[in-house]
């Protein structure tokens, strides 16, 4: 059995990146990770990590996964048959990686990322990216941009483990809207905060349940801002089970964001819950979805788009539930076990592909 090395952050670091790596190595044989110490991973490498700054644990990371890089270069025998990108700061291992081992980057979104935005950093990044053997995109648009540059690109999407979430029993739908992400300008929190307080006065029994980290700059500034009973700052919410239980439970979801890669986890797992979905209409959405079908779609960072589908959804209960069990059966086409097959079969390819070297 071929041997092969993911290289990333993974749970319990939060983010999309991070979850996709477990979950595709606990199905994959023979796969390892070389991640942080505290992973909830089976097969791995670890290496400390500051925990305290993002920035300086993502640098941190980088120069650590260098140092093993060199190891796996000065080693008499090949450890791996194959090595898997998937940190963005870690596309500079590329070229060196490349010396002795087969690689392939999978790219967990660019679109309105800095790097890719910047036109000094990009050719850096892109020169990077071309040295790989083969280049994954979970996002349909981010394919289209980078074959513009860049060949050998594939795309294998996010998925969602809707196999766990069956054998947990959902709790009574409440008047609830929940939204499930990071604090963070790119998730949009600040526009869905206002949305909820027009929304609110037409609607005074719902409630706004922001389930995330209560750190950073822009949550103290939100919560000092918001102050209402109707929102409640429940905080990160680490066990998957009771995650669920909230999602499940809610009236509606609601993924705000500015800019992601399609379709991202925490979208999917909205979907899985069975639970009405309302989602920025970003690059390549409509290419996965159909509005007012199995999501409905505004227009990102327009709070006004995103009032009027508040109201639209709580005007027709009856076409918001049948909205959220289309979502439900589209997940299941996203399940992390087809997703980890496919990811598989390309392993499988690439490396009896002895004209790859």
């Amino acid at each position: 059995m071929k041997k092969i090395l993911m290289m990333g952050l993974t749970p319990p670091v939060e983010g999309g990146s991070e979850r996709h790596i477990y979950e595709i190595s606990s199905r994959i044989p023979e796969s390892f990770v070389f991640t942080q110490k505290n992973s909830i991973c089976q097969n791995k490498v670890t290496v400390p990590i500051y925990k305290k700054n993002n920035f300086f644990r993502n640098i941190l990371f980088l120069l650590t996964s260098f140092v093993y890089s060199i190891v796996l270069l000065i080693t008499p025998v090949k450890k791996y048959d194959l090595i898997h990108i998937h940190e963005n700061l870690l596309y500079f291992l590329t070229p060196i990686l490349k010396l002795r081992y087969k690689v392939i980057i999978t790219v967990h979104g660019i679109s309105g990322f800095r790097f890719f935005d910047n036109k000094l950093i990009w050719p850096a990044f892109r020169y990077c990216l071309s040295r790989a053997n083969k280049i994954i995109s979970v996002s349909v648009a981010d394919v289209d941009n980078l074959k513009k540059e860049i060949e050998n690109i594939k795309y294998i999407p996010n998925g969602v483990d809707l196999e766990f979430y069956s054998k947990i029993k959902p709790l009574k739908v409440q008047k609830k809207i929940t939204f499930i992400g990071r604090i963070h300008k790119q998730k949009g929190t600040s526009n869905l905060l206002k949305a909820f307080q027009t929304f609110s006065k037409k609607y005074p029994s719902y409630n706004l349940q922001i389930i995330g980290k209560k750190e950073g700059n822009l949550y103290h500034e939100l919560k000092t801002k918001y102050k209402s009973d109707k929102i409640i700052w429940k905080g990160f919410v680490s066990d998957r089970r009771i995650l669920f239980k909230e999602a499940s439970s809610s009236y509606l979801l609601v993924f705000p964001s500015i800019w992601e890669a399609l379709p991202w986890p925490a979208l999917l797992e909205g979907l899985g819950s069975g639970r009405p979905v309302i989602a920025s209409d970003l690059p390549g959405m409509r290419k996965i979805f159909k509005d007012n079908t199995n999501i409905v779609l505004v227009k990102p960072s327009s709070v006004e788009s995103l009032e009027k589908a508040l109201i639209a959804m709580a005007k027709s209960p009856k076409k918001a539930n049948q909205i959220g069990r289309n979502g439900k059966k589209t997940a299941k086409k996203y399940e992390w076990s087809k997703i980890a097959l496919e990811v598989q079969n390309l392993y499988n390819t690439f490396l009896s592909d002895k004209r790859v070297k």
